[in-house]
């Protein structure tokens, strides 16, 4: 199997990590639409600086390297058991060697507390497509368009997009994170005494998510443990808070 390593992204590998990525991405709109490509999101660019520079920033950013050479990025942002792939790319000129299934095998391997991982890929992107659905085992979830947009997607950034999601079987890494996420919660429950929106909305949006069914799922099949404060599991008991 191909071998790679990922390297944390140096402040000083920034810029030339940006531009890396941006000819990437050009180059798979390129070999679909040939010269006359009008997808981009700056000029000259599928994506934007802006774009590549916010995803380094909220996420953990990483060098791929082989041989001691960079052969591409990739940025991923992790939350408990979830996890998202902002970026994944591989220089055009080591395509087809594995590198990017390499680098997948890293990711995973790296977060064994993360079951769900999301990522998102212009529909045009037909090399992706195939990467993330046929070698990854991730599945196609939703097409974001002018009919269906992504949520808190004001600007349309998301249009033509699919997003993917994998899920893998739980682990003890992934439980022991759950565990810690409805500790959050159940504090919060006990603080919305007070009436705070901010407070209230977090309980609400953890209450409509699929963390909490799989939090919920998580504590029908016994893995939490029985001397766990799990309030917040209650539908009832959350439902009639949220009512009240």
């Amino acid at each position: 199997m191909t071998e790679v390593q990922l390297i944390p992204l140096e402040a000083s590998e920034r810029e030339q990590f940006i531009k890396d990525n941006q000819e990437a991405f050009n180059y798979g709109a390129l070999e679909e639409f040939g010269q006359r490509d009008d997808h981009f999101e700056e000029d000259g660019e599928i994506i934007s600086h802006d774009t590549i520079s916010h995803a380094i920033d909220e996420g953990a950013a990483y060098r791929i390297m082989q041989d001691n050479k960079p052969v591409g990025g990739v940025v991923i942002k992790t939350e408990y058991d979830h996890g998202e792939l902002e970026l994944l790319f591989v220089s055009p000129d080591v395509h087809s060697k594995g590198i990017g299934y390499a680098t997948w095998c890293e990711i995973e391997a790296m977060h064994p507390e993360v079951t769900v991982w999301e990522t998102v890929t212009p529909y045009f992107e037909k090399r992706n497509i195939h990467f993330y659905v046929n070698r990854c085992g991730f599945h196609i979830v939703e097409y974001f368009n002018e009919h269906h947009c992504a949520p808190d997607d004001k600007d349309g950034e998301l249009f033509e997009m699919f997003r993917f999601k994998k899920i893998l079987p739980s682990t003890p890494e992934s439980v022991q994170e759950q565990i810690k996420r409805i500790a959050h919660y159940e504090k919060i429950m006990q603080e919305t005494e007070n009436g705070s929106p901010e407070l209230l909305k977090a309980l609400s949006d953890y209450y409509s998510s699929s963390a909490w069914k799989r939090d919920y799922a998580a504590d029908e099949a016994g893995l939490l443990p029985k001397d766990m404060k799990r309030g917040v599991l209650s539908e009832d008991g959350i439902y009639n808070l949220l009512e009240e």
